[in-house]
């Protein structure tokens, strides 16, 4: 057991040899992407989501606003549409959609103030409930 473990050390030494990385030069160029990248980033929200049952649940990260009222920023809440209705909204960056039926359904994440007005941030995803 003992020579099958130094066996796999071993190889995992002789396999990181070969690849390398080299290092990057950071100039002008590359700052100057790296910032219009970075000003894009902030305006994009980042939706990760899980299917298990009949229930989604949903992570919603839009930088500059905020979902709790402790907190400073933009005040939002997130409106979620399923097959083209208005199913529920949000007060908080994580939530769980609950009910739905099997099939395939398109969900629609609208980032609005709580006044209802549109910040202009939304997301769409497709779901298959078994």
């Amino acid at each position: 057991m003992k020579k099958c473990i130094l066996l796999l050390f071993i190889l995992c030494l002789a396999g990181c040899k070969e690849d390398i990385p080299e290092p990057e030069s950071f100039g002008f160029e590359l700052e100057a992407k790296a910032a219009t990248h970075s000003s894009q980033a902030k305006t994009e929200v980042t939706v990760r989501h899980i299917v298990q049952g009949s229930q989604v649940y949903v992570e919603c990260i839009a930088p500059g606003i905020t979902f709790t009222s402790g907190k400073t920023g933009k005040k939002g809440k997130i409106v979620v549409s399923v097959d083209g209705k208005r199913f529920n909204e949000y007060h908080t960056a994580a939530f769980v959609i609950k009910g739905l039926n099997k099939g395939i359904h398109h969900v629609k994440l609208d980032i609005v103030a709580n006044d209802n007005k549109s910040l202009g941030l939304q997301k769409q995803f497709y779901i298959t409930i078994p």
